[in-house]
């Protein structure tokens, strides 16, 4: 996955799936506001939350250097009520994130002043909605009346008035919010205090709403538009459209040689106003309707027929087996210009042993979504490092240095095979820079390094490791698919390889790393002259070269990251046949504000897309996510990303990541789930709208 680049420190760390980093950032304080005076003895001290954390240590004082403490305690959430403070005494409060023995820096210091006993506590208003209201999800509208000299508030909504667990706790500037994901038929308790400089304020009065399931309106009938009744001459692939249906998403079609549909030839589900069949028979008349998806009913729309054509004398088909090649600084398949939007989904041949019925469920939703390339891994290295460490039950390849497991091949044979049949192209890297999966660390470890862990150094300089890694590459090109009987390095549903997901050789000259993927590049060509080849890398430089706009980044770190690695040298190889580069606007230094991500994305865009072109190679996203849950944010990030990449012709690139259910919906938050899962529907058809958008560029 990708790397948290923390800019303006040294210590610079990564999970490649979710949340283990032992790095943890400085927590930035929120409520009250710095220097406040005249709070309350019994205040609520409220702090950002700080990914990895577990706890967090506060302490409150009278004195500034915190000699002497009035609270030293431990917390699991990002708020402390104090109580029974003294009444016009200054206090200095201060908060330290812990993650099990380690810890993060301290937040800066700041304080607050108690008022006198006698001072008016300031307090809201509130106005909708009314106490005990039942309100549907889609009207629940939260607003309180707005107080003088109140920068900010704090609204709280719980199960119970005891607020003990708020379901939420947040500070806001405005004096509404809109709540969309409480549960039906419950009640919940509300209140909101706002923020005051210089006075007391306190909590409003407690108000309850019931929230309540929208009435159901009565399932529709779906009008049928394409092909029209008693059609003839219908190819035997036939594409069915319809009307859409407002308010509803899934449908229901059925397709049969008898209008009674008794046992029907296709009875499917889809998320579209559209249905493409397949291999239906020649010269066959088909009867065919559709209905909404309404568990309360069965509202058909009416039915209509069809006849297909005649089987041609002669049909030879065009081929669709041709491997993905580059010319002219673009990738042509079939002479034909590719390109593409696509997803990783590194996880695929692992879960093929543990539960194939997730990688079966992905596979149907990239072919539903039109995705053609999906990015995973092509590897699974040893019990020493990563998640195998802990489950030996993984998925892995390489159990010891050139001992293959071939039930763990023959997973990865399976995920091939179904992806061709599905018209899906794959892009595999042959080993990870960090620990999950067994990466650098299982090879070093295995050589007997002392200090294995995202060592490239090591790896690349032990002749032990190198051979290992060159053999295991040897290996998948000449391995023969026990399904489809094609050997790897023949088999075009395989779009191409990277040497290494995400490498880099911290603090050392990048012309090192950049001579040996070059070794590495020509080791792979000698054995596989069809399939493409790039680094695998994030897109790093060293000491800001002037090929990027550097005016256009808020925060320049990840031009000048210190990694031994350089984005320009490497896709310089002549060996290597595409720029690859990977975006993580939070964690490369633009988290600042959304505007400063929308404009770094832009430029990160072009920049690494002009740097290949200069090279005559094509450029991709290999890897992008914005850690924000399917919030509004992300939304945000994602369509402009679409339409920079749409207007500027970006080559392709690949979400981390769509899944299809809950198996990997939390992993990572810039993920898209759909259909189950979180079921981010709102994320979910811009992408797949960008998918078919790509797709049909040229």
């Amino acid at each position: 996955m990708f790397a948290l680049l923390f800019w303006g420190c040294e210590s610079i760390t990564n999970n490649d799936e979710g949340d283990d980093t032992d790095t943890l950032t400085q927590p930035e304080l929120l409520t009250p506001l710095n220097e406040a005076t005249g709070q309350s003895v019994d205040i609520d001290l409220k702090w950002q939350k700080i990914r990895g954390a577990k706890e967090y240590n506060i302490q409150i004082a009278t004195i500034e250097d915190f000699s002497t403490t009035v609270i030293d305690t431990l917390v699991e959430g990002t708020s402390y009520s104090a109580t029974n403070l003294e009444y016009e005494t200054t206090y200095f409060w201060k908060v330290l994130p812990l993650k099990n023995r380690n810890s993060g820096p301290w937040s800066e210091v700041w304080s607050f002043t108690t008022g006198s006993n006698d001072a008016e506590t300031i307090t809201t208003e509130l106005l909708s909605p009314a106490d005990g209201e039942e309100v549907e999800q889609s009207d629940l509208h939260f607003e309180w009346e707005a107080v003088e000299n109140a920068e900010n508030y704090i609204y709280q909504i719980a199960a119970d008035t005891s607020f003990d667990e708020p379901v939420y706790d947040s500070v806001l500037t405005s004096t509404s919010v809109k709540i969309s994901d409480l549960r039906s038929n419950r009640e919940y308790a509300w209140r909101v205090s706002p923020v005051l400089d210089s006075q007391k304020s306190g909590w409003s009065e407690v108000r309850t709403v019931v929230i309540v399931e929208a009435e159901t309106p009565a399932a529709p009938k779906v009008v049928l538009t394409s092909p029209e009744d008693n059609a003839t001459d219908i190819s035997t692939d036939p594409v069915f459209e319809w009307e859409e249906a407002t308010g509803y998403t899934d449908y229901q079609i059925q397709i049969h040689t008898a209008s009674d549909f008794s046992n029907p030839v296709i009875d499917e589900t889809v998320s579209s106003t559209s249905f493409e069949a397949t291999n239906l028979d020649y010269l066959q008349t088909y009867y065919w309707r559709v209905q909404v998806v309404d568990e309360s009913e069965d509202v058909w729309s009416d039915i209509r027929s069809f006849e297909t054509k005649a089987e041609p004398v002669t049909t030879p088909p065009p081929s669709k087996e041709g491997f993905v090649q580059v010319q002219n600084g673009d990738f042509i398949l079939n002479g034909e210009v590719f390109r593409f939007a696509g997803t990783n989904a590194y996880y695929l041949p692992n879960y093929e042993k543990i539960n194939s019925g997730v990688v079966d469920r992905a596979l149907d939703l990239f072919e539903e979504t039109g995705v053609n390339v999906v990015r995973m891994w092509g590897f699974y290295d040893g019990y020493d490092c990563g998640y195998s460490a802990q489950d030996p039950s993984e998925n892995v390849i390489q159990t010891s240095p050139g001992v293959y497991s071939e039930e763990a091949l023959q997973d990865l044979d399976r995920v091939i095979a179904k992806g061709k049949e599905k018209g899906i192209r794959f892009i595999m890297p042959f080993i990870n820079y960090w620990d999950q999966l067994g990466g650098l660390c299982q090879y070093n470890t295995w050589a007997g390094a002392s200090n294995p862990s995202t060592n490239m150094e090591f790896f690349m300089n032990n002749e032990q490791t190198q051979k290992w890694f060159r053999d295991y590459i040897n290996m998948l090109l000449n391995r023969v698919n026990t399904v489809t009987g094609v050997a790897y390095k023949d088999e075009p549903a395989i779009f191409g390889w990277q040497i290494i997901n995400e490498g880099r050789n911290s603090g050392a000259d990048p012309q090192v790393l950049r001579d040996w993927y070059q070794e590495i590049a020509q080791y792979i060509k000698s054995i596989d002259s069809n399939h493409l080849l790039s680094t695998g890398e994030e897109g790093f430089d060293e000491g800001t070269p002037d090929e990027y706009s550097q005016q256009e980044y808020s925060n320049t770190y990840a031009l000048r990251a210190n990694e031994g690695t350089s984005f320009i040298m490497n896709t310089s190889i002549p060996e290597i046949d595409f720029g690859n580069a990977h975006w993580y606007p939070s964690d490369y230094g633009f988290g600042s504000s959304t505007e400063n991500m929308l404009q770094a994305q832009k430029a990160w865009f072009s920049d690494h897309q002009a740097i290949a072109e200069s090279y005559g190679k094509p450029f991709i996203i290999g890897e992008y996510g914005y850690a924000g849950w399917g919030n509004e944010t992300v939304e945000q990030i994602y369509n402009e990303l679409y339409a920079h990449a749409e207007a500027t012709e970006l080559d392709g690139n690949l979400l981390w990541q769509l899944v299809a259910d809950g198996t990997k919906c939390w992993e990572f938050g810039g993920n898209i789930c759909y259909p189950d899962g979180r079921a981010d529907a709102d994320l979910y058809q811009p992408y797949k709208e960008h998918v078919a958008t790509m797709r049909a560029s040229k």
